[in-house]
């Protein structure tokens, strides 16, 4: 019988793509990648971040093929 602490399990998150150059977008994409979908009210809200920043920030994630933004719901792919 062990009186020890119980080992703690390792989680290696997945790395961030290469691509992804800004702290802004990186941060955009490990909310989505972590949580899920997101509308651009509710990163805003999330992240404390302007939308006009968000729509930015999406538009060029979404243009290197890591984010779908449909207009209404944000998801990391």
């Amino acid at each position: 019988m062990s009186l020890g602490r119980p080992s703690a399990t390792t989680h290696t998150p997945e790395p961030l793509p290469a691509t992804i150059e800004t702290p802004t977008a990186k941060l955009v994409y490990m909310a989505l990648d972590a949580d899920g979908p997101h509308t651009v009210e509710e990163l805003s809200e999330r992240l404390g971040m302007q939308k006009l920043v968000l729509f930015e920030t999406l538009r060029t994630l979404e243009s290197k093929g890591l984010v779908d933004a449909n207009g209404k719901c944000c998801t990391a792919q």
